[in-house]
């Protein structure tokens, strides 16, 4: 954000000749196209899909030149919904503030250590403020080589996009698999590596999800995914086929969660697919002990750089013992990307 300083001019009994006067004038007139060139900057950048980082970013980083912290950016975040129904003539607009994301995040002095606040501040008279509030509280190193070691709270890897950020979304809302098992933030340790055939992870927490009660029991996740073509990834695409799983237990009540995914990206064409088998979950939208299980598919193609087209099918069951519970989702849809990640629509 840019603070303009503004000159506080008074009246003195001196004559100024025009030729002192016209100096001002000229370093007026050079604010304006300054401005517009920043401005031109950021709309002409071609921006990557995979790039998550703000827009002013620079002007939102304030740098120490002392201390243990090397920088602090200031991050904001906003997801908005327009929706009008028709019934029998009848229309509904509606307006959703879904998401509204204020934090901070730097690095300390050392480079190899950094740090993540992020807070919810979007009105929802569903749920407990106070509960929801911090959203991402961590520190994480990469002292040791390959490996990233994060302790605090987030997202425990469940799934794709169980662990996305919302901003990453190919669609507005996420698969039944992810909103149902995953998209739950838990306090513990994440020990990640990433190799060029193989990444992985190892992870312990609270049961406990977004500070409801004081350590409830114990949950452990284990997630590992094979890159077959990292060798041939610029002719043939890039591959990951993984799977893990999530069990623990929370006030007594036990429950474990078994997945496996497929990502594919050969160029302008995407593929996603998950399947999930739990008996019992602890995801965002609560404890359940009962056995379900789901699968997807996501199809995506990029039209133009800017213009992706998606297609989904989302099959999820939400009680094994109830016979014909399915629920199946057709799902098909169209990104603009603005400027990237960073503004789309």
């Amino acid at each position: 954000v840019q603070k303009e300083e503004k000159e506080e001019i008074f009246e003195q009994p001196i004559l100024l000749e025009p030729e002192e006067i016209a100096p001002k004038e000229e370093e007026q007139s050079q604010e304006e196209p300054k401005f517009k060139t920043m401005l031109k900057g950021i709309v002409e950048q071609e921006y990557a899909l995979n790039d998550i980082s703000g827009l002013f970013k620079s002007y939102l980083t304030h740098n120490y030149e002392k201390g243990p912290l090397k920088n602090t950016t200031l991050q904001m975040s906003n997801i908005m919904n327009w929706t009008e129904k028709f019934d029998k003539g009848d229309s509904d607009f509606a307006y959703d503030y879904n998401t509204i994301n204020v934090g901070i995040k730097g690095q300390f002095r050392s480079e190899k250590e950094s740090y993540n606040l992020l807070f919810d501040l979007t009105p929802d008279i569903h749920d407990n403020f106070w509960h929801r509030l911090v959203l991402d509280a961590f520190i994480q190193t990469k002292r040791i080589p390959h490996h990233t070691v994060q302790f605090g709270t987030f997202r425990p890897t469940v799934g794709i996009e169980g662990t996305q950020s919302p901003f990453l979304l190919q669609f507005a809302n996420r698969t039944q698999i992810g909103r149902n098992f995953g998209n739950a933030r838990k306090t513990g340790l994440k020990i990640s590596g990433d190799y060029k055939y193989v990444d992985y992870s190892l992870e312990g927490y609270s049961s406990d999800v977004r500070y409801s009660e004081f350590f409830p029991g114990v949950e452990g996740v284990a997630w590992i995914n094979f890159k077959p073509l990292a060798n041939i990834e610029e002719k043939a695409g890039k591959l990951k086929i993984g799977g893990g799983i999530q069990a623990g237990d929370r006030n007594g009540v036990h429950y474990n969660v078994g997945q496996a995914a497929m990502q594919y990206d050969y160029k302008r064409f995407e593929l996603r697919s998950e399947f999930a088998y739990a008996d019992g979950s602890n995801g965002s939208t609560g404890l359940s002990n009962k056995k379900r299980w789901g699968y997807n598919a996501t199809i995506g193609y990029m039209i133009t750089k800017k213009i992706q087209f998606l297609l989904r099918f989302d099959d999820f069951d939400n009680d094994r013992d109830v016979k014909h519970n399915n629920s199946r989702e057709y799902t098909a849809g169209i990104n603009y990307f603005i400027l990237g990640q960073k503004l789309k629509v």
